[in-house]
């Protein structure tokens, strides 16, 4: 008898902790009392305990992260983790990227902001780190902004900046960026390499399905400091056929090589539930009318995050 008054007592103690006891006690003290009824009242109660606060402690970890991140400048954090599902892409790698977008300044019309991720690709890690700003109209639907990075590859050393420009509305979406590699020629796996200058413009055209879905058409051209030049271009359709699940098809050229199908599938991982709205799948129906677009100011800047490189004579790193 007295071993359960002391079970008992252990559970009951913990009960303060969470306003959602009342909600599992009751099925706490069955499985104590069931546990008493074969002689396993102090075993089944050493279990429950731990089993409860475990879960309260997780579920309070999960609100002070969320309390952080809601009252933080944080605007965008994920981790997004991606792959060619259907084999189609020659170079077969998978790729990660951990984002983040920080708010340095915000006011009614003005967005200042720090972007920095970590994208790690083919067995290569880049850091970008980014300083951009953004305008929005009185009616928050057109925004205008600018932007600038620093990228650096970790294992091979390559460095590179860019400046970039973006016009967004809730039909089109338009995008340039230019590329300037500042690292010279590397050693890096027993050969030579460079990176190389470049310049890219993407144009986005927004569609009314699922939880979102768009078809782009894009265009790069990237070159070192002598002759070596290679023109790309990419259409494709990309949708987020389930929340944070997104699904690419796309067409990709270099100069005159033979088009190429590239179908691949990333999923985002939102860090913080509270800065993350509820998703919800579009209506279908098209408009013409400009729609408010204040949530584009606080999303990453679309730019290539790989350091495109030049190694006997083929490219890689970016495609």
């Amino acid at each position: 008898m007295k071993k359960r008054i002391i079970a008992f007592a252990a559970v009951a103690a913990l009960l303060p902790i969470s306003l959602s006891a009342s909600d599992v006690l009751p099925q706490i003290v069955k499985n104590i009392a069931e546990g008493a009824e074969v002689g396993q009242a102090s075993v089944v109660a050493k279990n429950e305990a731990v089993t409860f606060s475990l879960g309260t402690m997780n579920a309070e970890l999960d609100k002070v992260e969320d309390r952080l991140l809601s009252t933080s400048n944080f605007t965008h954090l994920e981790l997004s983790l991606g792959s060619d599902v259907f084999g189609l892409n020659s170079a077969k790698s998978t790729k990660s990227e951990l984002m983040s977008v920080y708010r340095l300044k915000e006011t009614k019309n003005l967005f200042l902001f720090n972007q920095t991720s970590l994208v790690n690709f083919d067995k290569r890690t880049t850091v970008n780190v980014g300083l951009g700003a953004r305008n929005i109209n009185d009616d928050e639907t057109i925004i205008v902004g600018v932007n600038g990075f620093y990228d650096y590859e970790i294992d091979a050393k390559h460095g590179r900046t860019s400046l970039g420009f973006e016009l967004l509305t809730s039909m089109l979406e338009f995008r340039a960026n230019t590329y300037n590699a500042v690292s010279g020629t590397k050693s890096y796996d027993g050969a030579q390499e460079n990176a190389l200058d470049g310049n890219d413009m993407k144009l986005t055209a927004n569609l009314p399905y699922l939880y979102a879905s768009n078809i782009y058409y894009s265009q790069g051209e990237w070159k070192d400091d002598a002759s070596y030049k290679i023109k790309t271009k990419e259409w494709g359709v990309t949708a987020e056929v389930a929340p944070n699940w997104v699904l690419s098809v796309a067409q990709q050229k270099k100069d005159s090589a033979k088009e190429e199908t590239v179908a691949s599938i990333s999923y985002s991982i939102p860090l913080g539930r509270a800065a993350q709205p509820t998703k919800l799948k579009q209506d279908g129906v098209w408009s013409t009318k400009l729609k408010p677009i204040r949530e584009k100011l606080y999303q990453p800047v679309q730019r290539e995050n790989r350091i495109m490189k030049k190694k006997l004579g083929l490219t890689f790193g970016g495609f």
